[in-house]
C-alpha cells in the first residue's frame, strides 16, 4: 500500500536543498491553481522544491485552498509545504508583513490592486509576478521597475495571454528574417456552450470585461497606434470548427516594442493580438458594452428600478427616483452580473493560434503556430485549461528566475524566454501535454 501523504505547514526547520518560498496573493480559481501547480511539481525532476504561503482576505478561499492542497498531499509522493494567512491585500502593513521570509510573490489580485503589491515587493526585497492583462497597470509597473538600482525582478503579464503567447509569437517570428505580419490569437472556451453568448466565466470576469473595454496597442501599417476593444472582426476554422476573433487589450504585452529593438519588422508591419470566441459572441457584448452603456468605467447613467411586490397606498409608496431603486449602469453593474447570472465550468479548452508572414532567405513564407489544450485531469481533480495554462505560465517564469536563466532584477519581458525552454521547465508540458504532469 502506498504511503499515504502528509501536509506540513512551513518551517525554519525544514531545511531541502535551498527551498524556495513564494507569496500567492489571492487564493480564488487561478490563485489556487498557482500554489497548487507549484507544489505538486516541487519535487519533480530534482528542480528547486517550493514552500508556497497562500494569502487572501477571504477565510473561505483560503479554506477551499487548502481543501484542494490537502487533496494535492494524496497524490504525489514527496512532502507538501504551505501555510495560508489572512490578508487585507489594501492594507499595506498587512501585505509587507506576509511578504518577511519570502523570495518572491505571485499577484492574483484584480489588477486595480497590482501597484500596491509590486511597490511592496520592492520595499520589502521580494521579485514581483503577476498575470495582469491590464495595460495600463503593466506600464506601472514597468516605469517602478525602471528606477535606479531596481532591487527586485519585476515580471508582469506571466500568465496565458498576455504571457505564453508572446513567448509562442516570439518563437515564430524569429524564424523569419523579416516579419511582415504577425497575428495572436487566444481563447479560453467552454467545451459546451449553452447561452446565448456562447461563453462561461472560466476566467476573472472583471479581466475579461476590463480588456473588452480598454483601448488596444496594435502595429498596423508599421505605425504603432490604439484602437478600440471588440473592432477587427473576423471569421476563420480551426480543425474544423469555426471561431471568430476581435481586438480585446493587453495581450500583445510588450512584444511589438521588443520586435521593434530587434529591427525584425517591416516598415509596414501589422503586429496584433485578438481574442477567439464562437460566432456571435462579439455582437452580443458589443450590444450590452457600447450601445447599453456598460462599458464605461464611471458611468453617471442611473437606472430606476420599480420594486416588485404587493399593491400599496400612494402615500406610503417610495418615490421611483428612491436610491434604494437605483442603479448604475456601468462596467462594474456588468461584472457582478456576469458573476452571479453566467455560469463557470470546469469542461473548457484553450485555443492558441499564431500566424506569420514575411521573408525568409529571400523567399515570401507563411509560418504558424496552433495549440489546443483542453481540461485535464490531474492529482485527484479536474484542471480547467484556462486555470492549468495560466498557472503554468507564471510557475515557469518563477522557476527561470530562480535558477538564473532571467534577468536578476528590473523589467522582465515575457519573450525573453525562448519557447523550447519555457517547455523544458517542470510546467511547460501544461501546453505540450497536459496529461503527462502527474505522471512525471
Amino acid at each position: 500500500m502506498a504511503k499515504k501523504q502528509r501536509t506540513v505547514s512551513v518551517s525554519v526547520n525544514d531545511h531541502d536543498a535551498k527551498p524556495t518560498n513564494v507569496l500567492v496573493l489571492g487564493v480564488g480559481k487561478v490563485g489556487k491553481s498557482v500554489a497548487e501547480l507549484l507544489l505538486a511539481r516541487s519535487g519533480a525532476s530534482g528542480g528547486p522544491t517550493y514552500r508556497v504561503t497562500l494569502a487572501d482576505f477571504s477565510a473561505d478561499s483560503l479554506a477551499t485552498a487548502k481543501a484542494s492542497i490537502d487533496r494535492l498531499a494524496k497524490h504525489v509522493k514527496h512532502p507538501i509545504h504551505f501555510a495560508t494567512k489572512q490578508v487585507d491585500a489594501t492594507n499595506a502593513k498587512q501585505v509587507a508583513s506576509a511578504l518577511k521570509g519570502h523570495d518572491a510573490a505571485i499577484c492574483m489580485l484584480p489588477f486595480d490592486k497590482v501597484m500596491g503589491i509590486a511597490q511592496a515587493c520592492r520595499d520589502t526585497g521580494v521579485h514581483y509576478f503577476d498575470v495582469t492583462e491590464d495595460v495600463e497597470t503593466t506600464q506601472k509597473v514597468e516605469q517602478l521597475a525602471s528606477a535606479k538600482n531596481a532591487p527586485i525582478a519585476y515580471a508582469p503579464q506571466c500568465g496565458l495571454a498576455p504571457g505564453y503567447i508572446a513567448i509562442a509569437a516570439a518563437d515564430v517570428a524569429a524564424k523569419l528574417d523579416v516579419v511582415e505580419e504577425l497575428y495572436l490569437r487566444v481563447g479560453a472556451l467552454p467545451r459546451y456552450p449553452t447561452n446565448a453568448i456562447k461563453y462561461n466565466v472560466t476566467w476573472s470576469a472583471d479581466g475579461v470585461i476590463n480588456e473588452y473595454c480598454e483601448p488596444c496597442k496594435v502595429m498596423l501599417h508599421g505605425k504603432q497606434t490604439e484602437v478600440p476593444a471588440l473592432d477587427g472582426l473576423e471569421r476563420f476554422t480551426l480543425d474544423g470548427d469555426e471561431y471568430e476573433a476581435f481586438y480585446t487589450s493587453g495581450g500583445v504585452g510588450s512584444l511589438i516594442d521588443t520586435l521593434k529593438r530587434q529591427r525584425r519588422l517591416s516598415p509596414t508591419a501589422n503586429v496584433a493580438y485578438k481574442t477567439i470566441r464562437y460566432p456571435g459572441h462579439r455582437d452580443m457584448m458589443k450590444f450590452l458594452l457600447d450601445d447599453l452603456g456598460f462599458g464605461q468605467e464611471h458611468s453617471d447613467r442611473l437606472l430606476h428600478v420599480r420594486q416588485r411586490g404587493p399593491a400599496s397606498s400612494a402615500k406610503s409608496a417610495k418615490p421611483a427616483t428612491d436610491e434604494r431603486n437605483t442603479v448604475r449602469l456601468d462596467r462594474a453593474l456588468l461584472v457582478s452580473i456576469f458573476n452571479k447570472v453566467v455560469s463557470w465550468t470546469p469542461e473548457d479548452a484553450v485555443v492558441i493560434y499564431v500566424n506569420a508572414i514575411g521573408l525568409r532567405h529571400g523567399r515570401r513564407t507563411q509560418l504558424n503556430f496552433r495549440r489546443w489544450v483542453p481540461a485535464t485531469r490531474l492529482w485527484g481533480r479536474i484542471w480547467p485549461a484556462i486555470e492549468l495554462t495560466t498557472a503554468a505560465g507564471v510557475c515557469a517564469m518563477v522557476e527561470l528566475h530562480r535558477l538564473g536563466e532571467l534577468p536578476a532584477t528590473g523589467f522582465i519581458r515575457q519573450e525573453a524566454v525562448g519557447l523550447d525552454r519555457f517547455n523544458a521547465t517542470r510546467f511547460g508540458a501544461a501546453y505540450e501535454d497536459p496529461a503527462s504532469l502527474d505522471q512525471a
